[in-house]
C-alpha cells in the first residue's frame, strides 16, 4: 500500500514554500528505489520508520526530523518498514529564507533537526504531535522565517527567468540584467539556492521532460525539443547523467517512490510512455 497527495500551501507561505505532501507506505515493498534531482530542497518528518539511504555501501537510516538538501545525482533509498511522513517542499529559493548559513554547505546532507536552528527544530517537534500537522508546519515555517533573514530577490528573479527558459540561460546576459557580475550571480544563486545556476538550469530542463512526454503522447524527440535539448541524444546523456538510468529505464520502475516522482513532474504512472523505448 503506498499513498501520496499534496497539499498547497497557504498564501503567505506561498511564495517560499511550493507545496506540503503526506505519504504512507506499509512496508511491504522494501526494495532500493531512486530517486532523481528536481531543483528543490525538502524538510521531512517521520511518524513512522524513516527510509533508509546508502553511505559507503551500508544502508543508514535517515533522521526522524531532517532538512534534505539539493541533490545533483540520484539517490537511493528503501523504506525500513511501516512509513507515514510530511514533506515540506521549497521553492529552489525558498529555503534560505530558514537558514543563514550558504544552502550550498547543506546541499547533498541529509541534516537533522538538531543541527537544525533551535527554533525551528522545536517547532518541527511539535508538528509530529499535532492534530493538524501541516497548519502547524504553516505556522512553524511562518515563525522561522519571520526570525530569520528574507530571500535574496535577485537569485529569486534569475530562478524565475531561468524556469521560464526551454534553452539553458545566457549566464552572462542574465547577469548583466540583474545588475551584477557573473562571478556574484553564481555565489549569490548557489548560497541561496545550494546549486551553481548552469547545473540548477540543467536538473530544471529534465525534469520538465516527464510532463512532456505525456503531452506528447509518449514521442521521446519531440519531448526532448519542446524541453530545450539539441536531440533526443542529449536528453539521453543528461538523464544518464542526473538519474544514473536511461529515459526509459526510468519511467518503467515499478517502485513506489518512482511513482511519487512522476506524480510529482505530472506524469501518470500508467502512461503508455512506460513501455516506450529509448536507447
Amino acid at each position: 500500500m503506498f499513498r501520496y497527495r499534496e497539499i498547497r500551501p497557504s498564501l503567505r507561505l506561498s511564495r517560499f514554500v511550493s507545496s506540503f505532501w503526506l505519504l504512507e507506505h506499509d512496508g511491504s515493498y522494501a526494495v532500493p528505489q531512486r530517486v532523481v534531482p528536481d531543483g528543490h530542497a525538502e524538510l521531512i518528518l517521520n511518524w513512522g520508520e524513516p527510509y533508509r539511504h546508502v553511505v559507503k555501501d551500508t544502508w543508514k537510516s535517515q533522521p526522524r526530523v531532517f532538512f534534505a538538501g539539493q541533490i545533483d545525482g540520484p539517490l537511493m533509498l528503501k523504506p525500513g518498514g511501516r512509513t507515514k511522513m510530511l514533506g515540506i517542499g521549497f521553492h529552489p529559493h525558498g529555503a534560505s529564507r530558514l537558514f543563514r548559513q550558504p544552502m550550498q554547505e547543506l546541499a547533498g546532507t541529509f541534516t537533522p533537526a538538531e543541527d537544525l536552528p533551535p527554533a525551528l527544530a522545536r517547532r518541527l517537534d511539535e508538528v509530529l504531535d499535532s492534530r493538524n500537522p501541516v497548519g502547524a508546519a504553516e505556522a512553524a515555517l511562518w515563525s522561522a522565517q519571520d526570525a530569520a533573514r528574507g530571500g535574496d530577490v535577485l537569485v529569486e528573479e534569475a530562478v524565475r527567468l531561468i524556469t521560464q527558459r526551454q534553452e539553458g540561460p545566457d549566464l552572462t546576459r542574465l547577469a548583466r540584467y540583474l545588475g551584477l557580475s557573473l562571478r556574484q550571480l553564481e555565489r549569490r544563486f548557489q548560497a541561496a539556492v545550494g546549486l551553481p545556476p548552469k547545473r540548477f538550469s540543467r536538473i530544471h530542463r529534465f525534469s520538465q521532460v516527464f510532463r512532456a512526454l505525456e503531452q506528447h503522447s509518449g514521442d521521446w524527440v519531440a519531448a526532448a525539443i519542446a524541453c530545450g535539448y539539441y536531440d533526443q541524444a542529449h536528453l539521453i546523456r543528461d538523464c544518464k547523467a542526473l538519474s544514473g538510468q536511461t529515459p526509459a529505464i526510468l519511467l518503467a520502475d515499478d517502485a513506489d517512490l518512482a511513482r511519487h516522482f512522476y506524480q510529482r513532474f505530472g506524469l501518470s504512472h500508467s502512461s503508455n510512455t512506460s513501455r516506450r523505448h529509448s536507447r
